[in-house]
């Protein structure tokens, strides 16, 4: 039984508990690299780190709680990223062309975390794909479609709903794409994922009665 309530669970204010509290998401994150989700217990990752499992149980409520966490913190540095290669591009890039590299900066950024895809395999297990709708989940749209609407379609807003749609149909895509292992399907996919997004992101830029 979790020694602390999950309610209770916050994130860390001390730079000592914020430099813990990381340590057990990279040795989490280094479990699943090398020998997968299923070698991530409280009392692996704990002994990993050098801390008590009562310690871990002050920063997270349970296995599933670290490994989310874990794959929260590396979609964080994906969409640094792109938030990155957002602010480099070029005032006249073409929507479509600036879409594009976007997409490639995720899934390059995402492939080059050698955790990310068992992390992400562990986390549809543990959340559905319906929790991605709520409002800590839309990093998605709130951290890289809005600010790219605002930068290279700021005369075609769109609304919501739209957005919601982009969103789940980018992380579904993307997520297939992250955890296909086969190269020559991956390579499919990744055009199709690019295709599906031009598409999705063409109808939500389109005047509501033109859609």
């Amino acid at each position: 039984m979790d020694p602390i309530p999950p309610a209770t669970k916050i994130l860390p204010v001390q730079d000592r508990a914020q430099k813990t509290r990381a340590a057990l998401l990279a040795a989490t994150e280094r479990l699943v690299a090398e020998e997968g989700a299923d070698a991530v217990t409280t009392t692996r990752v704990a002994a990993e780190t050098g801390v008590s499992v009562g310690t871990l149980y002050r920063y997270f409520a349970d296995r599933d709680g670290l490994l989310l966490s874990a794959y929260d913190a590396t979609v964080a540095r994906i969409v640094a990223s792109c938030a990155d290669a957002l602010v480099a591009l070029p005032a006249d890039t073409s929507v479509e062309q600036a879409a594009k590299i976007l997409l490639g900066v995720y899934l390059d950024a995402a492939e080059a975390i050698p955790s990310h895809s068992g992390l992400l395999k562990a986390m549809r297990a543990i959340r559905p794909i319906e929790a991605d709708n709520s409002a800590d989940q839309n990093h998605i749209v709130d951290d890289i479609v809005v600010p790219f609407i605002a930068r290279f379609a700021p005369q075609r807003p769109s609304d919501p709903l739209s957005l919601q749609v982009i969103n789940l149909l980018l992380g579904t895509l993307v997520d297939l794409y992250l955890v296909t292992s086969d190269k020559t399907a991956r390579a499919r996919l990744r055009q199709d994922v690019e295709a599906h997004m031009l598409l999705a992101l063409d109808r939500a830029l389109r005047p509501a009665d033109d859609r």
